[in-house]
């Protein structure tokens, strides 16, 4: 077997010495494109995968989110829920919210709109709504009869056009909102908020009293309560400690919110990564078994002098797994390098969506490795075959090409 093992290498060694430098660099080229379409499309799917969740984390759900049980509307006493979660190892930061659904009327245009009650303070640890504040001011803690409006109703946004807008909003104007209890309070627009995500431009955020004063809520209710943790890739463990606890309510990770909300949209994109795959490790083997199968017939009469001088057939299959391997080797070493170089490229200028949603493509190293080893193994078996075929035949059948 080692003898077979140098005579085959020796073989492939010498095929590649003697073979045209022109047509090695193509079929290098095309197998590098070839590898590049394997990892590429999953490492923008993973960059938008980021995006989005990091808007998740940022905005509406944090690290954990903790929501009312199903038949309730409120979680009761949140006070007292926040004092356990605050008290938790892992836990940064942790307030309570109240949504409400409403609609919002400016000179005779109305919007209909979620209005989230916040306390602005605790917020800054929380979440980004502080930070996206692209006119006037964010809420303060005295901040009464005060409204911030999401940008894409406010009819300043990117967006806007898309989307039903009060008017070309400012902050200073007065606003109408009429909430889903009938209660109707007119605010002056402190600022406007403009964080290029649908679940953010197109609501609203007062302080938390105001609701609270409008659904007569009282024993600090919430419709949710946001923590942040200390380390990420610990929300799991903080999940499990918060329900130790006593926290009976519904616990969720920004994971488990993220894949509810844009499962449908990644499983689309899954579904198109998956046939990509598919159809470049197709492509990739069929060119090799083609470049092997045109290689074979050319040497037909000499894979049968071969033969006939004593060269033992698993040697000249082995010849070709060689060469096989050779070719796609180095195809997957020039993919490497253009796929890096892009990588570096879309890190520095990132793929910009909405005007300010920029994507970055997400480097996974299991996905490398798992495309190498796959693309490797199809093709070498598929360089193999046609050797396989022709070691099978007579000598004189080989000699004589027939």
């Amino acid at each position: 077997m080692i003898n077979d093992i140098r005579v085959g290498a020796l073989i492939a060694y010498c095929s590649v010495k003697r073979g045209n430098k022109k047509t090695l660099m193509f079929i290098v080229f095309v197998l590098s494109l070839i590898f590049m379409n394997l990892v590429f499309l999953p490492s923008m799917i993973g960059g938008m995968t980021v995006l989005f969740t990091g808007f998740m984390q940022d905005y509406p759900y944090g690290d954990i989110v903790i929501e009312p049980m199903d038949d309730n509307t409120y979680i009761n006493n949140a006070d007292n829920v926040l004092k356990k979660v605050r008290a938790i190892e892992g836990v940064r930061a942790a307030t309570k919210r109240l949504d409400a659904g409403a609609s919002i009327e400016h000179k005779q245009k109305v919007v209909g709109v979620t209005v989230t009650g916040l306390l602005p303070t605790e917020e800054h640890e929380i979440s980004q709504y502080p930070y996206i504040i692209s006119e006037g001011d964010f809420l303060g803690e005295l901040s009464r009869n005060e409204i911030i409006i999401g940008a894409m109703i406010a009819g300043t946004g990117f967006g806007s056009e898309i989307y039903d807008n009060l008017g070309e909003v400012r902050p200073g104007s007065l606003v109408d909102v009429t909430y889903s209890n009938g209660v109707k309070r007119t605010y002056k627009v402190k600022g406007i908020m403009e964080g290029s995500f649908e679940l953010v431009d197109l609501n609203a955020l007062v302080h938390y009293k105001e609701i609270e004063e409008v659904y007569g809520l009282e024993e600090s209710k919430a419709t949710s309560v946001v923590v942040r943790v200390d380390k990420q890739g610990s929300e799991d463990q903080v999940k499990d400690k918060i329900r130790e606890a006593g926290v009976n309510e519904q616990i969720f990770t920004w994971a488990d919110k993220s894949e509810t909300l844009i499962k449908q949209a990644m499983q689309s994109m899954g579904a198109i990564d998956t046939m990509s795959k598919f159809v470049s490790l197709i492509v990739g083997a069929a060119l090799v078994f083609i470049i092997i199968y045109i290689n074979v017939l050319n040497r037909k009469k000499e894979i049968g002098i071969l033969k006939a001088v004593g060269i033992t057939p698993r040697s000249i299959v082995l010849s070709y797994a060689f060469l096989s391997t050779f070719y796609v080797s180095l195809g997957i070493l020039a993919g490497l390098i253009l796929y890096f170089s892009l990588m570096f490229y879309f890190q520095a200028n990132p793929v910009t969506f909405y005007e300010t949603m920029e994507i970055r493509p997400q480097i996974d190293p299991m996905l490398l490795i798992e495309s190498i080893v796959t693309m490797l193994t199809l093709s070498v078996i598929a360089g193999i075959l046609p050797a396989w075929s022709v070691s099978k035949e007579s000598i004189l059948k080989a000699i004589w090409g027939r």
